[in-house]
């Protein structure tokens, strides 16, 4: 749970390329058996993440909740970036969509346990290829690049056969599906010009984690899904959502 926290909360940190300096916490839980017992394992694994990533952990808050309601932990974050962040607004057409990483299946795998944020490729991406913009997938891509293309006001055209699937996962339409809306992914999706772009696939460290090149943007709006160079109009993947009414959130 605690390396999740940070992980995820880091995440944002990566996207707008800032190396984290401090974060602070929040705990609220109800009275239980041997509670004190595991809060303090709990900190100590928080500090321990923390350590990992190189920072600092400056307070936060520990509240009672009444008995029987559900653990909530909550984490803030503090990043010092050198460049100003790129933002969702500044896709251009004619700009290649790019990805780090792996898509999907992280549910499955359990990837979503142990988030791994691109601190160091969000840093190296704004510091020498100066993307138009930038953003984490936390609800995968089907659900996260609209909103990108929304605040750009722009659209799209995503090659799913360009996908870099995470292992496991088949190169078909159910394969396809579960890289762009497993969700929980903190890869980082990048905007840039196309002779950046083609600089940015070369460089040895954004190459070491994996960076695909997947589509391209375009003048006209909403996002288009292609196999093989064709438009499938009929594939509406379901992005994933925070259904927190649900029994199974």
């Amino acid at each position: 749970m605690a390396r999740k926290l940070v992980g995820r909360t880091l995440s944002d940190l990566a996207a707008v390329g800032a190396q984290p300096w401090a974060l602070s916490w929040t705990i609220a839980a109800g009275p239980a058996p041997r509670r004190d017992a595991w809060l303090k394992k709990l900190a100590e694994a928080f500090l321990h993440a923390a350590e990992r990533e190189q920072a600092a952990v400056i307070g936060g808050d520990v509240s009672s909740a009444p008995e029987g309601s559900p653990v909530v932990l909550s984490c803030t974050a503090i990043g010092v970036a050198d460049q100003a962040a790129p933002g969702r607004a500044g896709a251009r057409p004619g700009d290649m969509i790019l990805v780090t990483g792996r898509l999907g299946g992280s549910l499955r795998s359990g990837r979503h346990l142990a988030p791994q944020p691109r601190l160091a490729e969000g840093r190296r991406l704004i510091e020498r290829y100066r993307p138009h913009a930038m953003m984490d997938l936390s609800d995968g891509l089907a659900a996260d690049l609209p909103r990108m293309l929304r605040a750009s006001e722009v659209g799209a055209r995503v090659a799913l056969d360009r996908l870099p699937l995470a292992v496991g996962l088949h190169a078909d339409l159910h394969g396809f599906g579960a890289a762009v809306a497993d969700g929980e992914d903190y890869e980082l999706l990048a905007v840039l010009a196309p002779r950046t772009a083609q600089r940015a696939l070369k460089d040895p460290l954004l190459r070491r984690t994996g960076l695909t090149a997947i589509g391209t943007i375009e003048e006209q709006q909403g996002l288009r899904w292609t196999r093989e160079g064709k438009v499938l109009r009929a594939w509406k993947p379901q992005p994933w959502t925070h259904d927190f009414g649900s029994e199974d959130a």
